[in-house]
C-alpha cells in the first residue's frame, strides 16, 4: 500500500519543521561545550526500548569501549507502540522490543547484567495510581542505590511525550531518596520533533554539552537498526512507528545533553 500523499499544508508544515530542526542543531553545536567522560558508573534511563540508543548510543558505546561501567534501565515494556496490530498483541510487542533492546546493547557493548527491565505497562506512566507510583519510585531508588552512579542520563522534561515526562519525575524522586548526588543530564528525543521544546530546554540551561561520535557512529547506527519494529513498518502496517525524519536526526555526528541541577541535599535517608 502506497503512503498517502501529503497536502500542501502538511508539506509546508514538514518543511518548516525541518528548517527549525536544522536551526536548533546549529544553535546547539555553536553554544555547547565538549562533554568529558567520567570514570564512575553511568546509568541511562530509557522510558522505551530505543530511547537510549537514539539519544545516547554514541556516549554508551564510547564509555564501554573505554572500559567504563554503563547500566541501562528500561522503564516500560514498550508494548503500546502498535495499538490494535492484527499480528502482534501487546505481549508479543513487548517480547519483540526486549529482544531488539538486547541486540542493540550488544552492539553498544553493554553486558546483560547491566541491562534492567522494569516492565511497566507502556502508555500508562502518566495515569498510574499513587500506590503504583510509590512502588515504582522505590524500585528505582533501590536499583540506583545499588549501582551508585556518578552520572545519570534521562529524557528532557518536557520532551513532548507523557511517558518521557513521567519518567523524569520518577527518577528525580527516586534520586532524592538515595542520598546520591550524581551529575544528571537530560537528553532530547521527541524534543527534536517539536523544536520549540528543544529551544525551551536550551534557553533554560546553563550547561549544554556535545559529544562528537567519531569512531562510535557506526556502532550506534548498528544499534539503531536493531529496532526494526520501530524504524520500519511492521506488516501489514504501511508506516513505521517512528517517523523516518526523526530517526535520521539521531544518525548525526553529535549527541547533545543538558545538565539538570539537583536541588540542595537534604537529610541523608535512614
Amino acid at each position: 500500500m502506497a503512503a498517502p500523499r501529503l497536502s500542501t499544508r502538511q508539506r509546508a508544515k514538514e518543511f518548516l519543521r525541518r528548517r527549525a530542526i536544522k536551526f536548533c542543531g546549529g544553535l546547539l553545536h555553536l553554544t555547547s561545550q565538549p562533554y568529558h567522560l567520567g570514570e564512575s558508573p553511568t546509568v541511562v534511563i530509557a522510558p522505551h526500548q530505543d530511547d537510549e540508543t537514539l539519544a545516547c548510543g554514541g556516549i554508551i558505546a564510547r564509555k564501554r569501549n573505554e572500559g567504563l561501567p554503563v547500566h541501562v534501565i528500561f522503564i516500560t515494556d514498550g508494548s503500546a507502540s502498535h495499538p490494535g496490530h492484527p499480528r502482534f498483541d501487546r505481549p508479543a510487542i513487548a517480547a519483540l522490543r526486549t529482544t531488539e533492546a538486547m541486540k542493540a546493547m550488544h552492539y553498544l557493548g553493554v553486558e546483560r547484567s547491566a541491562v534492567h527491565f522494569l516492565n511497566e505497562p507502556d502508555g500508562t506512566l502518566n495515569t498510574i495510581t499513587s500506590a503504583h507510583r510509590e512502588n515504582l519510585v522505590r524500585r528505582l531508588a533501590a536499583l540506583l542505590g545499588s549501582i551508585a552512579p556518578g552520572e545519570i542520563f534521562l529524557p528532557c522534561n518536557p520532551d513532548g511525550s507523557s511517558e518521557h515526562d513521567a519518567t523524569f519525575g520518577f527518577v528525580t524522586d527516586a534520586l532524592s531518596r538515595t542520598g546520591l548526588r550524581p551529575d544528571v543530564w537530560q537528553y532530547p528525543v521527541w524534543s527534536w520533533w517539536n523544536p520549540l521544546l528543544l529551544l525551551r530546554r536550551w534557553l533554560a540551561t546553563t550547561d549544554c554539552r556535545q559529544l562528537a561520535l567519531e569512531d562510535y557512529r557506526q556502532a550506534k547506527a548498528h544499534a539503531i537498526r536493531c529496532y526494526q519494529s520501530q524504524i520500519a513498518p511492521l506488516g501489514p502496517d504501511a508506516a513505521a512507528a517512528l517517523p523516518a525524519d526523526l530517526v535520521n536526526i539521531f544518525h548525526a555526528d553529535t549527541e547533545y545533553f543538558f545538565r539538570h541541577p539537583l536541588p540542595p541535599a537534604g537529610p541523608k535517608p535512614p
